[in-house]
């Protein structure tokens, strides 16, 4: 999405394209690795949403990583990405995202052309956390999404859960 500011709060949202922030060549993996170059294992590590959109797409400061958590419903629900926070072993890496929710189940007789360009008036501008993991870490993987069921969930050792807990709790209080 690119954003560009109005008057006031508000921002109006135009889609550019579809983007990965996982996979092996994703901006994920190559934050990880550029910010730990010794490839020390465990490595907490931490990317802002603008960081993400730089390995993307360049200094682009406009850009903005927005999810579509429901992308084949009649509701809309769309989140900012702020920050986040890995946690990265030998093959794998949990992951606790800092999302804005924008829409959460709103309701839109058209959808797909509500998400092609809006303004964000009436946001919510909750922030919440969510933990994912990434089949990915340090020395090895594909850094694909890790999968539970029809759910991705994170088994988070003392260590993960003390670092992604406390980043979140820093942001969401």
């Amino acid at each position: 999405m690119r954003s560009s500011s109005l008057k006031g709060p508000n921002k109006e949202y135009t889609y550019i394209r579809n983007v990965r922030i996982a996979g092996s060549r994703g901006p994920l993996a190559l934050i990880q690795k550029r910010k730990n170059p010794r490839a020390r294992i465990p490595f907490p590590w931490h990317a802002t949403g603008a960081e993400i959109v730089q390995q993307i797409s360049g200094p682009e400061i406009s850009n903005e990583v927005i999810i579509d958590l429901k992308p084949y419903q009649e509701n809309v629900s769309l989140y900012r990405l702020l920050n986040v926070w890995g946690y990265s072993y030998e093959g794998w890496t949990p992951v606790a995202l800092h999302l804005e929710a924008l829409f959460v189940d709103r309701p839109e007789s058209s959808p797909k052309r509500f998400k092609r360009r809006f303004l964000d008036r009436g946001a919510r501008r909750d922030q919440i956390g969510e933990f994912l993991y990434l089949q990915g870490g340090v020395r090895e993987g594909k850094w694909n999404w890790g999968m539970v069921g029809r759910v991705n969930g994170a088994l988070l050792w003392p260590d993960a859960f003390e670092y992604l807990a406390s980043s979140l709790k820093g942001v969401l209080s």
